[in-house]
């Protein structure tokens, strides 16, 4: 049976962070030998230094990394450069194993998906969870998850985020295989048979004005929209908006496509919304998934008392699935939670933002206590919808493991 820990802490020094990481998780105890430690790091800590630390104590463990805009974990969310979180899994090799790979780039997704998934499935035929990190900037996440499904099956649920750095969209970090990299891709696949998961994304955005065409695109770049170079008409709806204001482009020009309406009514929303990046140069945007011609994307606006109550549904339905797949009270063995980067700071201040996580984990703690728990600010995230594994942006997504 797995076995889940985390903790979370604001350290400068990568190497005093993970000591004060075992303080907390294990205290006067002696960790478990091995196991697979799941780190998320602010940009500012170098996660190179931070596997050292933890292989100096546990040689046997393996380290997967990634950088973020900000962690949560069970002491609260933190967006400081020096905020490093954990989660640690323990257990049997038939029911936890991971694949990673380098040099993961948009054009390869589909590739790399099919390598990364056989190469995981080899190791761990029972699979029927996967948490899937990628780098944030250069990924085709559509072609990635159609990869996995043609390995495991559409069963399979399939969990997780992208990396990012401090806004800029300039870099992200990985770390697999023993080094740090820029465009590294991994997968954890649990195959615990008493583990049960429910999983919940929601955004809280609406869309609003008339939809825009795409009239020319190639693989994940928008090269027109309504017959103009795409980010001559996107900025012009947002007021000449530069290209070089990447945070202020992403607050403010959200994209959103039309759902399917069997999804929506789960989703709370009838619009999948889309990170756009622009690419001055070429006049492009550039999305993490694929689009085509004919495709219509709305502009978006935050609608705070949205993204509350829809967190609140959200929450609700996530302790209701839980409750009618138990024969008795569930009891959650760890949750994993990916937020857009734009949902921490900079679409809420800091009492907001602790009310939200708090309403959180407050849905599934037991006797005041709150399970293991990893959560991240990144470019995007990887859940479930309707049954059907989808990528989004701008939301708050959760898969919480329960017993």
């Amino acid at each position: 049976m797995l076995e889940f820990n985390s903790a979370s802490v604001r350290i400068a020094d990568g190497a005093r962070a993970v000591d004060e990481c075992f303080e907390i998780m294990y205290g006067d105890q002696t960790p478990p030998d091995g196991g697979l430690w799941i780190v998320n790091a602010v940009i500012g800590h170098k996660l190179e230094k931070i596997a050292s630390a933890i292989r100096a104590r546990i040689p046997s463990a393996s380290v997967l990394g990634s950088s973020c805009g900000g962690i949560v974990g069970r002491e609260g969310a933190g967006e400081s450069m020096t905020h490093m979180a954990v989660m640690t899994v323990n257990g049997p090799p038939d029911e936890v194993a991971w694949s990673a790979a380098d040099d993961f780039h948009a054009d390869s997704a589909y590739q790399k998906g099919l390598t990364l998934a056989g190469d995981l499935k080899g190791k761990l035929p029972g699979a029927k969870i996967i948490y899937l990190l990628t780098p944030g900037l250069d990924s085709r996440n559509d072609e990635l998850l159609r990869a996995f499904h043609e390995v495991f099956g559409k069963d399979i649920v399939i969990f997780g985020g992208a990396s990012s750095d401090n806004y800029k969209g300039v870099v992200t970090s990985q770390y697999i295989g023993g080094k740090a990299c820029a465009d590294g891709v991994w997968a954890v696949g649990f195959a615990d048979a008493s583990l049960k998961s429910a999983a919940r994304a929601t955004h809280g955005f609406s869309a609003y004005g008339d939809p825009m065409t795409v009239t020319k695109a190639d693989r994940n770049f928008i090269l027109e929209l309504d017959g103009q170079p795409a980010w001559t008409a996107y900025s012009q709806n947002l007021g000449d908006i530069s290209a070089d204001d990447v945070k202020k482009v992403l607050v403010s020009g959200g994209l959103a496509i039309s759902l399917d309406p069997a999804l929506a009514r789960e989703y709370g929303s009838a619009c999948i919304l889309r990170m756009g990046l622009p690419q001055e140069d070429s006049g492009a945007i550039r999305l993490s998934v694929s689009v085509k011609e004919g495709d219509q994307f709305y502009f978006t606006t935050r609608d705070e008392d949205l993204i509350f109550s829809e967190q609140k549904k959200a929450l609700d339905a996530l302790r209701r699935d839980m409750i009618s797949n138990s024969k008795g009270d569930p009891r959650p063995a760890a949750v994993f939670q990916t937020d857009c980067l734009l949902r921490g700071r900079t679409l809420f201040d800091k009492v907001m933002k602790d009310e939200i996580i708090g309403m959180m984990q407050n849905a599934f703690s037991i006797d005041g206590e709150i399970p293991p728990w990893l959560g991240m600010y990144g470019f995007g995230e990887f859940c479930p919808t309707g049954g059907q594994n989808l990528f989004h942006t701008y939301t708050t997504s959760l898969l919480v493991l329960y017993r």
